[in-house]
């Protein structure tokens, strides 16, 4: 997974990247603008037009990408802008969601229960990551961030709103398996340290 992200930044982030900096664009924009994309998507899938949604997840997940690397190479890290970034990529993540659970509303009622979970699962890998390296403890495990929940809500889109709840419930219970490993791995730390 991490070889597919690296490619991706070789060939398709850093040639963006070199724009947006030269055009002198502050990475908190790209940030902001990354919510602007969620919402617009949220309308697509609200609508059930998935692909149409999957494009503007697509860019949404790939902004991410560009306000990070702009912000290293010019020297524009702060705890601002890592906050902002943080708390807007839940916001987007969570808008995905609820633009889906619209659209399920009164077709399929029990996918409603496997996209609440999906939210759920999604923001407790968040916070057990985000809450474990306030107590210096780093746990990578788990294969369910958001860049892997990003390519399954892509590729389900693409696939359709037949197979979409397929995908949900596969992101339902492979995110809530990841909070229980970042748990267990933390507490093994806690015992060793």
């Amino acid at each position: 997974m991490t070889e597919i992200k690296e490619i991706g930044r070789r060939f398709f982030v850093r040639p963006i990247v070199a724009l947006l900096m030269a055009l002198k664009i502050h990475p908190n924009v790209i940030t902001v603008a990354s919510l602007g994309l969620a919402i617009i998507a949220f309308f697509f899938y609200k609508g059930g037009v998935f692909w149409a949604g999957a494009i503007f997840l697509f860019w949404c997940g790939v902004f991410d990408s560009f306000d990070g690397e702009i912000a290293r190479r010019r020297n524009l890290m702060s705890k601002l802008g890592s906050f902002l970034d943080s708390t807007v990529d839940r916001v987007n993540e969570f808008i995905i969601y609820f633009g889906l659970y619209f659209y399920y509303f009164d077709k399929e009622s029990y996918i409603q229960f496997w996209i609440l979970v999906a939210i759920f699962g999604s923001m407790m890998v968040s916070y057990t990551r985000a809450r474990a390296e306030g107590l210096g403890i780093s746990p990578q495990v788990g294969i369910f961030e958001r860049f892997t929940r990003i390519v399954l809500l892509i590729v389900g889109s693409v696939l359709g709103p037949r197979f979409m709840p397929y995908v949900i419930i596969i992101l339902a219970v492979g995110t809530i398996q990841t909070t229980l490993q970042r748990i267990v791995f933390v507490k093994k730390r806690s015992f060793k340290d």
